[in-house]
């Protein structure tokens, strides 16, 4: 697992029906090859009900189950201006994640696009620290645990 460098300092990102979380992009390591991620690092203060709200809604699937983009209702697109829109959509409403056009985010972006368009997007709650070895244990084989869906792109 690798972060992707300096994207902790994204200011400027706007999370609209999300719990409070910290975004961090990752690149994967798969037997098929590395894959785009996003890691939502929950804040430690947001109760488990918010938590398990956001999932259910969007029917996030828990880490033992395959998350396809085909099954899920979340989309993410490259704006006409730059920005990098992440969107979840549900029969009573939607959320988003707006990250503000930058070089990194876009580069990030480049490796979804290598492998189809689609970007593993986590939900990770109760983490100390939203450092690499600290997703890297909780990601990888007996980690701790995350709710995952998988996000297509939708061309502009």
């Amino acid at each position: 697992m690798t972060p992707v460098p300096g994207m902790r300092e994204l200011y400027g990102t706007v999370y609209e029906g999300v719990p409070e979380a910290l975004a961090v992009p990752l690149a994967l390591s798969t037997v098929d090859g590395p894959i785009a991620a996003l890691a939502l690092v929950v804040n430690s203060d947001v109760p488990r009900a918010e938590i398990t709200d956001f999932v259910t809604r969007y029917r996030f699937a828990t880490r033992d189950v395959i998350a396809r983009a085909a099954d899920s209702q979340a989309r993410w697109s490259l704006e006409n201006d730059g920005r990098v829109t992440f969107q979840f959509l549900c029969g009573d409403g939607a959320s988003r994640i707006v990250f503000p056009s930058d070089p990194r985010i876009h580069q990030w972006l480049a490796l979804a696009r290598l492998g189809g368009g689609t970007v593993s997007l986590m939900v990770v709650p109760d983490l100390a620290s939203a450092d690499a070895p600290t997703l890297a244990r909780t990601l990888g084989p007996r980690g701790g645990e995350y709710w995952h869906i998988s996000v297509g792109q939708v061309p502009l």
